[in-house]
């Protein structure tokens, strides 16, 4: 428990730099995109909400690497490495979020690899004592390496879904989301499809491995994490009825609900082991 809280704490510090950078950088499309958003709307100031992220990014990257025993490779891997795509991706000169392929790669690095793996990796130093580098989860542990699978296609759904009620204010600042190369109406169906597979194929997985547990408990646990799967794809399908993707309140109002998703995803994710 303490290598857990230590770690979500300069985790959820690093998240207020991302976003808050994010807004910082973005304010002029803010007030056409999301006006309701405190700096865009004028609630927070831009000196000041700049002030907050540098002070958040500092403290993450110094928990990162001061105590004795949880500031653990993977934990340096899993903050430093969000701080640097996470900068790239907002700050000029690369601001890797204009160029479609470059925002989905950082996406998938990020919510896929870097946070996974590292976490991961982080779990197995700090709280069992077992050393294993980030690459080598990724690559001798399928756990790992199915998770951060997950996590990343879900990531990639979320970031477009994100582009899909902002495509006005992106076109208007010349930001070539996929959204706006190929439309709203194809890329909000095309990531409702692909998640809903997503849910699909894993709910599918997770029953089959449930006859091959050791014991009925850990079978019961891995089929009723299946069911959880196939009902999430369900209402993945389900809430996007009647959602219109030229409307930007109706696709937000689903975007949120893909975030519920996505968390209670990671809330279930130890009871699939």
């Amino acid at each position: 428990l303490q290598s857990l809280a230590y770690a979500v704490f300069p985790s959820l510090l690093m998240n207020l730099y991302i976003t808050g950078l994010n807004q910082i950088t973005d304010v002029e499309i803010d007030k056409i995109n999301k006006p309701e958003l405190v700096i865009a709307k004028g609630d927070l100031g831009k000196g000041t909400a700049i002030g907050i992220v540098l002070v958040a990014l500092l403290a993450s990257l110094i928990m990162s690497v001061t105590h004795p025993l949880y500031s653990t490779a993977g934990l340096q891997v899993a903050l430093w490495g969000s701080f640097l795509l996470g900068t790239m991706y907002s700050l000029p000169p690369f601001r890797m979020k204009r160029h479609p392929l470059l925002a989905a790669f950082c996406i998938v690095a990020v919510r896929g690899t870097i946070i996974n793996a590292g976490f991961y990796s982080h779990a197995l130093s700090s709280a069992f004592g077992k050393s294993m580098g980030v690459m080598n989860c990724l690559k001798n542990d399928w756990k790992c390496s199915l998770s951060s699978l997950f996590f990343g296609v879900f990531g990639i759904v979320i970031a477009l879904m994100k582009d899909v009620p902002d495509a006005h204010g992106d076109r208007i600042f010349n930001i070539k989301s996929f959204t706006v190369r190929v439309g709203q109406t194809k890329v909000f169906r095309t990531m409702k499809n692909l998640l809903t597979i997503l849910f699909g194929v894993f709910g599918a997985a997770l029953m089959q491995w449930a006859f091959m547990a050791p014991n009925l408990f850990v079978g019961a646990r891995r089929g009723l994490v299946g069911c959880l799967c196939w009902l999430a794809g369900w209402s993945t399908r389900k809430e996007a009825k009647g959602v219109d993707a030229e409307d930007s309140v109706e696709v937000y109002d689903y975007y949120m609900h893909l975030w519920k998703l996505f968390y209670l995803s990671y809330l279930v994710l130890p009871f699939a082991k």
